[in-house]
């Protein structure tokens, strides 16, 4: 192949790097070509505008530059290093080849000749690596070097590169220490974990996420785990307190339909909705023992739960969209839990499910206990091959009977009847996926006004609020600081 022929990327054919460093001492012998005076000078603005000068001579595009002078660095014998200078170079934006010189071609450029002083980033490397090196911001073992010492001469300063990840780049330098850490400074930085907690800063996603809080958190797991605990319990406990107010009522949907139909596509869209918005973390509840877990979440979830996810007292307890009550658990009862959005998807529908679910028929409680305290019931069903729904919402209507299969031996399956009172009332057909969550979502903004996903109804207050008693309890949350800003709707209709 001919030199003309040659891809622009090099002999290799591999593209030149997004961005280059190189470390050289400020010595004149390793910059051949170079005035003596200006490395002696030890100038780094004067030296980068020369690199930069080279650079674009041999048709480089640079987006950033930036340099600085190391001369506090020490041996690990603790003799003094030789001052260098480390520059970063980012080579033109995006993908494309023109603008971006080859790491051999800029050492022939600067002067440096055969000697590979140019390099690029290993497989998976980030500039912020680079960028955070200038100053050793992640090696707390070496000398600090102040933001003010860098020099910029292309592209964002350097103070505001240094601002963005300083956060990112402490925790990181925690855990670059060669010392071990002490026991007395991770109790200390424990004791700090525990307050961000508490002050809501920090969750425990979000704490396993990164990796330097999960080391605190591993040496101070019983302190972090009981701020997580009681916090948790805080908020449950403000959250009932505005449910008993009216300042909000539960949502409760119901999907149903076949395998593979689309219901558990729904209700996973609409809490992801709801989590970006709003912030609102989720609950997924286990098929059996569902409440174990819970924490005061507020989207309570069951994704093909079993019958046997609770008992029958505590589901309507959980269900009902005014009361906020205690839940059986198989080890710790749940205090008074209050979630706004309870999600179910699952086969049947909630005359069949409970039927089945442990201690209602021996309660003697109506199967309508159940239905009447659902916000909706959507069907699933595919159309080719897409997902449509049938939302409706519940009321009461004439008493029918329904006939429940009871399963048994081979020769044993019977059947008993029932009466329900309460199902759909108004219907909407052929909903597709993005309507059916746009509906559930104004159900959510119709019963949790306060959430400020519709701002203007947030922002309203009903004066033709019929509870005096609830009104009087809302003034007093909104003075003890468990409401902020203007007093919100109080969430009317609704069973009870």
């Amino acid at each position: 192949m001919s030199a003309a022929q040659k891809k622009p990327s090099g002999p290799s054919g591999r593209k030149p790097s997004a961005y280059v460093t190189f470390t050289q001492q400020l010595k004149p012998e390793f910059w051949p070509g170079w005035d003596v005076a200006l490395i002696l000078s030890s100038d780094v603005r004067a030296i980068g505008e020369e690199i930069l000068r080279r650079y674009a001579v041999a048709g480089g595009d640079c987006q950033g530059f930036w340099i600085i002078k190391h001369d506090k660095d020490v041996l690990a014998d603790g003799c003094p290093k030789d001052d260098h200078v480390h520059v970063v170079i980012q080579q033109s934006p995006g993908r494309k080849v023109e603008g971006k010189l080859q790491c051999t071609a800029m050492d022939q450029v600067f002067g440096f000749g055969d000697k590979s002083v140019v390099k690029g980033p290993p497989r998976g490397g980030r500039i912020e690596n680079a960028w955070s090196y200038l100053i050793h911001a992640k090696d707390p073992d070496k000398h600090q070097y102040g933001v003010e010492e860098v020099v910029t001469l292309r592209g964002k300063d350097y103070a505001e590169i240094e601002a963005e990840h300083r956060d990112a780049w402490a925790r990181r330098a925690v855990i670059g220490r060669k010392a071990a850490v002490p026991m007395k400074e991770w109790n200390e930085l424990g004791d700090t974990l525990v307050q961000k907690v508490l002050d809501g800063e920090v969750d425990e996603l979000e704490i396993l996420r990164d990796k330097t809080l999960m080391d605190i958190y591993t040496r101070n797991e019983a302190k972090v785990n009981l701020a997580l605990k009681n916090r948790a319990k805080r908020e449950m406990l403000f959250e009932v307190e505005k449910l008993r107010a009216g300042v909000f009522q539960k949502t409760v949907i119901w999907a149903m339909g076949a395998s593979d139909q689309g219901k558990s596509y729904l209700v996973e869209s609409v809490a992801a909705e709801l989590s970006a918005r709003l912030g609102w973390p989720v609950f997924r509840a286990t098929a059996k023992n569902g409440p174990d877990a819970y924490n005061g979440e507020p989207i309570f979830m069951m994704n093909e739960p079993s019958s046997r996810v609770m008992e029958w007292a505590d589901f309507l307890q959980l269900l009902d969209p005014r009361q906020g009550g205690p839940i059986s658990a198989r080890y710790y009862n749940k205090p008074d839990a209050a979630p706004r959005l309870i999600l179910i998807a699952v086969a049947v529908d909630p005359v069949e499910f409970g039927f089945f679910v442990p201690g209602k028929r021996s309660s003697g409680d109506s199967l309508d206990q159940l239905v009447r305290r659902l916000t909706l019931m959507v069907e699933a069903r595919k159309v080719d091959g897409e997902p449509h729904y049938t939302v409706s919402t519940v009321g009461e209507n004439l008493p029918r009977e329904r006939v429940i299969s009871i399963p048994g031996g081979v020769d044993s399956s019977r059947s008993e009847r029932v009466t329900i009172g309460y199902g759909e009332s108004v219907t909407i057909k052929d909903l597709d996926h993005a309507s059916a969550v746009d509906v559930v979502l104004g159900e959510v903004a119709k019963r949790s006004p306060d959430a400020g996903l519709v701002v203007e109804e947030a922002r309203r207050f009903s004066a033709h609020a019929e509870d005096q008693q609830a009104r009087s309890l809302l003034s007093e949350l909104v003075a003890r600081g468990v409401i902020t800003g203007e007093t919100p709707a109080l969430a009317k209709g609704g069973a009870a």
